[in-house]
């Protein structure tokens, strides 16, 4: 790190996971480090996570003057980083010279390119008419935020043109839900499908409620009940028929640090901040 930002403590803010998964935010974290230069802590924001990011807050506290510069290696400014961690730091900015939050990830428009260069190898060989991408998110209570996965699902199929089928579905809250879109995919005559997590790290959304609609052996899934209520055994047939590929969450791809890298970078510059 240059000597204009040598004051500058970055932090990062994960939501966390009980999944396998939690090495692409150790990843993540490893290249932060060495891209900037500097020991970066991280700090999560759920119960699943350690250590809380509060937590990291106030060890950081007991050396004065530092300017702190958090990246919230979040999808989009939804409740956790509008409200959660906006109300840490209200409750400890006062023990810093300075605190700023870098943007999440979304909105970017730089992040189709980054997806289309990081599916398309994986497309070449198969048949683009029989071929599907199911982009899952996550979804949000906040209105204004759930546009921002509105504004992705429209977009990215500019990237993904026709024959491929490609969809976005949230697994929670807002619209549009998985279980629709998905049951529209496994409908369709196609024969492979790509799961892409719409999400930082692929967690418990992805292995149990996708995958657990998906290997059509696990009766309690509420994603697989619902499909199965809707179409049947006809539902049943067509996930023998299909190969599913899973991609995994969008922090292991390294287009999308560079993303969280050129927000913190901006952060930093106080030119875009939360």
């Amino acid at each position: 790190m240059t000597d204009s930002f040598k004051n500058h403590q970055i932090v990062l803010a994960a939501f966390g996971t009980s999944a396998k998964s939690i090495a692409i935010y150790d990843n993540l974290k490893e290249r932060f480090e060495e891209r900037f230069r500097q020991k970066i802590p991280m700090g999560f924001t759920s119960r699943v996570g350690s250590p809380k990011l509060e937590n990291v807050l106030e060890e950081l506290s007991v050396e004065k003057g530092l300017e702190v510069v958090i990246t919230p290696l979040f999808m989009i400014p939804g409740k956790v980083v509008l409200e959660d961690v906006k109300k840490l730091i209200e409750e400890c900015e006062l023990d810093f010279k300075s605190v700023r939050v870098a943007r999440p990830l979304l909105p970017d428009d730089r992040i189709y390119q980054v997806l289309k260069e990081e599916l398309s190898s994986g497309l070449e060989k198969s048949k683009h008419e029989e071929t599907g991408i199911l982009f899952v998110g996550h979804g949000t209570p906040d209105e204004k935020s759930s546009q921002i996965y509105t504004s992705f699902a429209h977009d990215i199929k500019s990237f993904f043109p026709a024959p491929l089928r490609v969809a976005l579905g949230n697994v929670e809250t807002s619209a549009p839900h998985c279980r629709d879109v998905l049951g529209e995919l496994i409908m369709s005559d196609i024969r492979t499908l790509v799961v892409q997590p719409l999400m930082i790290v692929d967690g418990v959304h992805i292995h149990e409620d996708i995958k657990g609609a998906l290997d059509g052996g696990r009766q309690e899934n509420k994603i697989y009940q619902h499909l199965f209520n809707t179409y049947g055994e006809s539902f049943k047939s067509r996930l023998r028929e299909i190969t599913f590929v899973y991609k995994p969450g969008l922090g292991a791809y390294r287009g999308i640090f560079e993303l969280f890298a050129d927000h913190t970078m901006k952060a930093i510059a106080g030119n875009d901040i939360l």
